[in-house]
């Protein structure tokens, strides 16, 4: 979309047309919708966060300044809504510390093989990773976070971020090879 589209599309949207609010919504869908697949564990898990992340950016698009594309800043809405999701569905580990529990999970998935010839794409394997793998890999590799930034993100450690990372790279290496 061009950049005075946009604006016009953010101006709508900002004055509550529902017109541009659907387009915005149809427009962008997709696109923040493979977002959200490389951090969801299915389908409707990504539809979840997509409807969580399109509230919170009509409930905020007022707060858009432009220093950015609205693409780009619906993008980061997004990551953020997929990793606030990540943390308030995490408590599968039953307050088991993050470290610990990337340790469980990467423990249990060193006995589940997935077979390259299973995922039609690079997305889809990535989206077998165990959850806390493919939350890292997705922050660092895809979204260009720090290792910083992504301990502060989800609550654990930089060292811990780091080997996340390794075992990530290592699990789809051994499944692509």
């Amino acid at each position: 979309m061009k950049q005075m589209d946009e604006k016009r599309l953010y101006e709508a949207c900002v004055r509550k047309e529902k017109k541009a609010q659907k387009e915005l919504y149809d427009s962008y869908s997709p696109l923040l919708m493979g977002v959200c697949m490389r951090y969801a564990n299915s389908r409707e898990e990504a539809e979840d966060i997509l409807i969580e992340g399109f509230t919170h950016i009509f409930t905020h698009l007022e707060e858009f300044r432009f220093e950015c594309s609205l693409s780009s800043w619906m993008r980061k809405v997004m990551t953020h809504t997929a990793i606030s999701f990540f943390r308030k569905h995490h408590k599968h580990h039953n307050g088991i510390p993050m470290d610990e529990a990337f340790e469980r999970e990467w423990k249990a998935a060193q006995s589940t093989p997935v077979e390259v010839t299973e995922a039609k794409n690079i997305l889809s394997l990535v989206q077998k990773m165990p959850e806390t793998l493919r939350v890292v890999f997705n922050l660092f590799v895809v979204e260009g976070y720090s290792h910083k930034e992504i301990a502060e993100m989800i609550n654990c450690k930089e060292s811990t971020s780091r080997s996340q990372l390794t075992r990530a790279k290592s699990w789809l290496k051994e499944r692509i090879q």
